[in-house]
């Protein structure tokens, strides 16, 4: 299996111009969980850090994988990060309802207090920390909600900065998909953070020269990213109004780290961020990683 020992990190969140672009939810996700499973049938495991709400994307992607490759792996092929914002609002409960739901196939860590902690369900407990650490037992709402305060807090923004960069640290490669845009009419489409996360994850990926896929026939952030490091067209950019500050900057950023991406490797990149086929999509990426990884060796 050509990607086995590598993890790949998931930025993907829902785009505000996929309607426009002819694309309904239900193609974005077949897409996405084509990807996915052909990165775990190469042997290479998916990071992804994103919210609880079980309608959404990782959810999904958990009940896919659950059902395709559940006791086929000594290893769970998912990593999932908890941001610290999202569980100091998350309540106990529905914590221990989405690890349950997690648990046949994927690890979850919980982004806090500036590392990675380990977590897990054990019956309607909470287990905080790994075998070999020390480890805490959570039981309640109240216990939840002390332990939280206990722990050294940080502003939103800081926060997923600090996860995103955990994440960028542990991942080999990165595939993104759709992203917020900051659109100001938009509400549902305001991002938190300095900047929309696909496009901070996809500059700390560049940076640290590790491979980057963009998925820009779907929309959002990841298309405009696309469009700044030239693989895709100027005229491909969807019009809309006005963004929320940071938006601008982080394209900007993006569009020069440019010299990051190999030059043998840009016609593959531009084919695969201008594709809308989600199974021939899902092969070659798994084709590109694998010539990207050789490249690093």
């Amino acid at each position: 299996m050509k990607l086995t020992g590598w993890k790949v990190a998931l930025s993907i969140s829902d785009a505000p111009d996929r309607a426009r672009l002819g694309f309904p939810e239900r193609e974005v996700e077949r897409a996405l969980l084509a990807v996915c499973t052909a990165i775990i049938r190469e042997g290479g495991e998916i990071l992804y850090a994103g919210d609880l709400q079980p309608e959404h994307f990782t959810f999904k992607i958990f009940r896919h994988l659950a059902g395709a490759y559940a006791g086929s792996r000594e290893t769970a092929p998912f990593l999932y990060v908890i941001a610290e914002p999202i569980a100091r609002r998350t309540r106990f409960g529905d914590l221990i309802a989405a690890l349950k739901l997690a648990r046949s196939v994927a690890s979850v860590r919980l982004s806090i207090a500036g590392k990675l902690t380990s977590v897990r369900s054990s019956g309607d407990q909470l287990i905080v920390g790994a075998v070999g650490e020390v480890r805490q037992t959570i039981s309640n709402e109240a216990e939840w909600g002390g332990w939280l305060r206990s722990q050294a807090g940080r502003s939103d923004t800081e926060a997923y900065t600090a996860v995103r960069q955990a994440i960028a640290a542990e991942a080999d490669a990165r595939l993104a998909m759709g992203g917020k845009m900051g659109v100001v009419g938009l509400a549902q489409d305001h991002f938190e953070g300095r900047m929309p996360g696909v496009i901070e994850e996809a500059i700390m990926t560049l940076e640290a020269e590790k491979p980057l896929v963009l998925l820009g026939a779907y929309g959002g952030a990841t298309r405009d990213c696309a469009i700044a490091l030239n693989l895709m067209e100027l005229a491909a950019r969807v019009p809309r109004g006005a963004q929320q500050s940071g938006y601008d900057d982080g394209i900007a950023r993006i569009a020069a780290l440019g010299d990051r991406i190999p030059a043998p490797l840009r016609p593959d990149l531009r084919d695969i961020a201008n594709d809308d086929r989600s199974e021939p999509m899902g092969f070659a990426v798994c084709d590109l990683l694998t010539r990207w990884r050789a490249a690093l060796a």
